[in-house]
Protein backbone atom coordinates (compact mmCIF):
# COMPACT_ATOMS: atom_id res chain seq x y z
CA UNK A 1 0.00 0.00 0.00
CA UNK A 2 1.56 3.18 -1.08
CA UNK A 3 2.03 5.94 1.52
CA UNK A 4 1.37 9.58 0.43
CA UNK A 5 3.33 12.42 2.23
CA UNK A 6 2.50 15.87 1.90
CA UNK A 7 4.69 18.36 1.84
CA UNK A 8 3.94 21.61 3.77
CA UNK A 9 4.06 24.72 2.25
CA UNK A 10 7.34 25.92 4.80
CA UNK A 11 9.06 22.73 4.06
CA UNK A 12 8.91 24.09 0.25
CA UNK A 13 9.90 27.55 1.25
CA UNK A 14 12.83 26.57 2.64
CA UNK A 15 13.80 23.82 -0.52
CA UNK A 16 13.02 27.30 -3.00
CA UNK A 17 14.99 29.78 -0.71
CA UNK A 18 18.01 26.82 -0.04
CA UNK A 19 17.29 26.88 -4.58
CA UNK A 20 17.98 30.28 -5.04
CA UNK A 21 20.76 30.97 -2.64
CA UNK A 22 23.05 28.39 -4.25
CA UNK A 23 21.94 29.59 -7.85
CA UNK A 24 22.83 33.27 -6.16
CA UNK A 25 26.38 32.03 -4.93
CA UNK A 26 27.08 29.94 -8.16
CA UNK A 27 26.33 33.33 -10.35
CA UNK A 28 28.75 35.44 -7.77
CA UNK A 29 31.39 33.18 -8.45
CA UNK A 30 31.63 32.59 -11.91
CA UNK A 31 31.61 36.30 -12.44
CA UNK A 32 34.51 36.37 -9.97
CA UNK A 33 36.25 33.91 -12.11
CA UNK A 34 35.48 36.10 -15.21
CA UNK A 35 36.80 39.43 -13.66
CA UNK A 36 39.82 38.15 -12.72
CA UNK A 37 40.65 36.44 -16.03
CA UNK A 38 39.37 40.28 -18.19
CA UNK A 39 41.95 41.72 -16.15
CA UNK A 40 45.46 39.84 -16.62
CA UNK A 41 47.73 39.48 -19.32
CA UNK A 42 49.78 36.84 -20.56
CA UNK A 43 53.23 36.62 -21.08
CA UNK A 44 54.35 33.15 -23.90
CA UNK A 45 57.90 32.71 -23.89
CA UNK A 46 58.87 30.34 -27.13
CA UNK A 47 62.55 28.30 -27.10
CA UNK A 48 62.80 28.46 -31.43
CA UNK A 49 66.49 28.34 -31.60
CA UNK A 50 68.19 24.79 -31.44
CA UNK A 51 70.08 25.92 -28.07
CA UNK A 52 69.08 25.49 -24.64
CA UNK A 53 68.61 28.62 -23.08
CA UNK A 54 71.24 28.36 -19.85
CA UNK A 55 69.07 31.48 -17.75
CA UNK A 56 66.19 33.75 -19.22
CA UNK A 57 65.00 36.82 -17.21
CA UNK A 58 62.05 39.21 -18.63
CA UNK A 59 60.55 42.19 -16.40
CA UNK A 60 57.13 43.04 -17.32
CA UNK A 61 56.54 46.22 -15.93
CA UNK A 62 57.13 46.10 -11.98
CA UNK A 63 56.92 41.57 -12.10
CA UNK A 64 60.30 39.91 -13.15
CA UNK A 65 59.92 36.06 -14.50
CA UNK A 66 62.49 33.88 -14.23
CA UNK A 67 63.25 30.31 -15.51
CA UNK A 68 66.33 27.96 -16.38
CA UNK A 69 66.66 25.46 -19.00
CA UNK A 70 64.50 26.41 -21.31
CA UNK A 71 65.19 23.33 -23.80
CA UNK A 72 64.46 23.98 -27.98
CA UNK A 73 60.34 24.18 -28.86
CA UNK A 74 59.65 24.01 -24.74
CA UNK A 75 56.94 27.34 -24.26
CA UNK A 76 56.61 29.23 -20.98
CA UNK A 77 53.47 31.24 -19.92
CA UNK A 78 52.85 33.56 -17.46
CA UNK A 79 50.38 36.07 -16.12
CA UNK A 80 50.58 39.49 -15.36
CA UNK A 81 48.37 42.69 -14.95
CA UNK A 82 48.75 44.92 -17.91
CA UNK A 83 48.99 48.84 -17.69
CA UNK A 84 48.44 51.27 -20.54
CA UNK A 85 52.22 50.71 -21.74
CA UNK A 86 53.22 47.19 -21.24
CA UNK A 87 57.17 47.57 -21.08
CA UNK A 88 59.58 44.72 -21.56
CA UNK A 89 63.11 43.80 -20.91
CA UNK A 90 64.97 40.87 -21.47
CA UNK A 91 67.78 38.99 -20.81
CA UNK A 92 69.32 35.88 -20.81
CA UNK A 93 72.19 33.71 -22.35
CA UNK A 94 71.75 30.50 -24.69
CA UNK A 95 74.03 27.09 -24.01
CA UNK A 96 76.11 27.76 -26.83
CA UNK A 97 77.70 31.14 -25.00
CA UNK A 98 75.48 33.68 -26.92
CA UNK A 99 73.73 36.16 -25.01
CA UNK A 100 70.18 36.57 -25.46
CA UNK A 101 69.58 40.78 -25.51
CA UNK A 102 66.91 42.86 -26.01
CA UNK A 103 67.38 45.84 -23.57
CA UNK A 104 63.85 46.82 -23.68
CA UNK A 105 61.34 46.03 -26.61
CA UNK A 106 59.29 49.25 -25.46
CA UNK A 107 55.84 49.60 -25.45
CA UNK A 108 54.67 47.45 -28.59
CA UNK A 109 51.27 46.08 -27.24
CA UNK A 110 48.30 48.52 -26.79
CA UNK A 111 46.69 47.42 -23.58
CA UNK A 112 43.64 45.76 -25.02
CA UNK A 113 46.26 43.02 -25.98
CA UNK A 114 45.62 40.47 -23.95
CA UNK A 115 48.62 37.81 -25.00
CA UNK A 116 52.04 38.39 -25.70
CA UNK A 117 54.49 36.39 -27.58
CA UNK A 118 58.34 36.80 -27.12
CA UNK A 119 60.28 34.64 -29.14
CA UNK A 120 64.04 33.45 -29.08
CA UNK A 121 65.47 33.35 -31.98
CA UNK A 122 68.99 30.91 -33.46
CA UNK A 123 71.00 34.16 -32.80
CA UNK A 124 70.30 35.31 -29.20
CA UNK A 125 67.28 38.00 -30.60
CA UNK A 126 63.98 37.98 -29.23
CA UNK A 127 60.78 38.42 -31.66
CA UNK A 128 57.80 40.09 -30.44
CA UNK A 129 54.28 39.11 -31.81
CA UNK A 130 50.55 39.47 -30.47
CA UNK A 131 48.13 37.47 -32.12
CA UNK A 132 45.15 38.91 -30.01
Amino acid sequence: MPVRKIVSTRVIFKRVRAVFIVTTLSLIGFKACDSVDESQARLVLRNQSESTVNFMQVKVNDRTFEMENILPGQEQMWKFKPTNTNLFAVNGKLAAGIPIHASSLGSLASPNNKEHHLTIQENGQIAYSSPK
